[in-house]
Parts: C-alpha cells; structure tokens; sequence
C-alpha cells in the first residue's frame, strides 16, 4: 500500500508521519497512491483554493476508481460550516443543539428562539466571534458585534447563526467541554476541559482546578465508554474518517455534539518553524498544567489512564489513530 497527502493551511503533527508510514507504507504521489489523505486547516482555505481541490479530487476518482481517500473534500463544508454539520446530525438523528442562520434583523426575528443562545459565526472555532446572549440588553449589544464582525471575517460560506445554549455547569458553577478523537470506527481519545466561564478550553487551567479536572476526566472515560457507536456514527455520518470532536455533556450526562476538527491541534513537533515543548506537544502551557501532570504522574495516571496514554502520548495516539484507519479501510475494501 503507498499514500500520498495533500495539505493547507497543516503539518505533520508529532510523530504522526511515521504512523502514517506504518500503517500505509510508502509516500508517492498523488495519481500513483492508494489512499490520498486530505489534511486542511479550515482557517486557510479560500473560494479559489476550495474549488481547484474540489477538481482535483473529482480528477483523482476518475483516474483510479479503487482510490480510498480519507477526510474528502465533498465532505468538507461540515467541518467549516457548523449549521450545515448539525443540519445533518438532526437528520440522522445524533443529539447537537437547535440552530438556525440568517441574514437580516427580520430574518432573525421571524426564527429567534428563547434566551440564553448563542450569537455566532459559523466557521469559527475556541469561542472566537461567539456571543452568549441572555436577555435583551446582551442581544442589542451582541447582534450588533456579530454584524461587524461578519462584515470583515467572511471565508468560505461564512454565516452568521444563532445555536441553543445549554448549560454544562457541574459543582461549584465549573463549566465542562469535552475534546474526542475519532478513527476509522474507533474513539481514540478524548480530554476534559474545565473553565469558570461558558467557554472551556484548555488554556484557562488554574491551580483550584485541579481536582475537578481529574474528576471532569475520569466523567469523558465513561462518556465514551456510554456512548461509544454514537460517537464514532457522528463523524462516519458526515462522510469523515478522522476527526477531532467538540463535545457538551448537561446534568444528566446527555451529550451534544458541537463541530468536529479535521486537524485538531496536536502540537507542532521539533521540525516546525515554531515548535511546541514536550513531553506532551500539546498540552504545552499553561505551565502550571504541563508541571502538574508531569510531576504527579503516578497518581494521577490511576485515575485518568485514557488521557495519559492515548492523547498525552502523542507518539502512541496517532500509533492507535492510524491503524484504526488502515483497519477500517481494508475493511471496506
């Protein structure tokens, strides 16, 4: 089996090339490859670009009709634009908030729904461009943000939307995101994220974090474990075979899915112009994170082993997240 790859806007995160090798031998080029491997960065694609990889894939098909290609681009506009992603989670029915676009204030008006939602672009990831909107002095405020915003950050199919909040507070009034890796057929992995706002990510880890962080990490284990076919459908639903997904789970552990990210960040390896540190890549700051999981290794690893092996050990993680795909793929065929 040989491989060939086509990126934007990407890298090769660490140590994922030499699984790539392991489990699709050699790289050739793209008309003499078995398996194409689409690797985008949704923030770097223009019209033009969009529309000549289009072409060429349509090209790739027609010149090999056994190719196996991972990621297409035919599936592309779910992992950039998010109504279009939960438009079909609702059709096949995986759970995802209720969301509508619009154009104008009558527009928004004829479709609003009740407080608290979120005001949005659609193409935006960690929070930026996204409004929490609870009463009616945050809407006047937020829709005339998002209007700005809107009218100087248009990519591909930029829309603005209005998404369902719900709220993922847990003790003490934490807030709770879920990062899951997906392969082929197969969760790979996934962490928590913990934050005193609505918007957790990683980042904002502080010291009196620490023991919900473990607890938040030890509840993604089960998550997966509960709702395992369903994650792994939400991705092969949309025509996707290797995703990073953003995940949300309410009081009583029901999940939503939120986007899924073809090049979730991993860290940048020792041959990027800009590398991220070890041991983990990424994370790699805040430092009082990356210090505390390293130094309380041995205890911490009891309780959280999934995080430990197959997301901080990124040589191990994209081992696991390749041999999922190169099984899959010769499973299909």
């Amino acid at each position: 089996m040989s491989f060939s790859e086509i990126s934007v806007g990407s890298y090769w995160r660490p140590y994922e090339l030499d699984a790539v090798k392991k489990y699709f031998g050699e790289q050739v080029s793209v008309s003499d490859s078995d398996v194409l491997f689409w690797r985008i960065n949704t923030e770097s694609l223009n019209v033009n670009t969009f529309n000549q990889l289009l072409e060429h894939e349509k090209s790739y098909k027609a010149l090999n009709s056994k190719c196996k290609i991972v990621n297409p681009m035919g599936s592309y506009h779910y992992t950039d634009q998010k109504e279009e992603c939960f438009k079909k989670w609702e059709e096949v029915g995986i759970s995802c908030p209720k969301v509508f676009s619009y154009d104008t204030r009558e527009d928004f008006e004829s479709k609003r729904m009740d407080y608290p939602f979120l005001l949005r672009l659609n193409d935006r990831a960690t929070g930026e461009n996204t409004y929490l909107v609870e009463n009616d002095s945050d809407f006047e405020k937020y829709f005339k943000k998002l209007e700005e915003d809107f009218s100087t950050l248009r990519r591909i199919g930029t829309k603005k939307i209005c998404v369902e909040f719900i709220d993922t507070s847990i003790e003490n009034g934490w807030k709770t995101s879920f990062r899951i890796h997906m392969a082929g057929n197969k969760v790979v992995s996934g962490y928590a994220r913990v934050s005193q706002d609505w918007c957790a990510i990683s980042n904002k880890f502080t010291e009196e974090m620490k023991d919900v962080f473990v607890t938040q990490n030890e509840r993604v284990q089960t998550i997966i474990s509960n709702n395992h076919d369903e994650i792994v459908r939400a991705v092969t639903s949309l025509g996707l075979h290797h995703q990073g997904l953003d995940v949300i789970a309410d009081s009583n552990d029901k999940i939503y899915f939120l986007e899924v990210q073809p090049f979730y960040f991993s860290g940048r390896g020792p041959n990027h112009t800009n590398p991220t540190l070890p041991p983990f890549w990424n994370p790699y700051q805040p430092k009082i994170l990356v210090d505390w999981l390293v130094k309380e290794k041995l205890d911490l690893y009891t309780k959280i082993p999934l995080y430990y092996d197959n997301w901080l050990d990124k040589k191990n993680h994209f081992d696991l997240c390749y041999k999922s795909l190169s099984e899959f793929i010769n499973v299909r065929t």
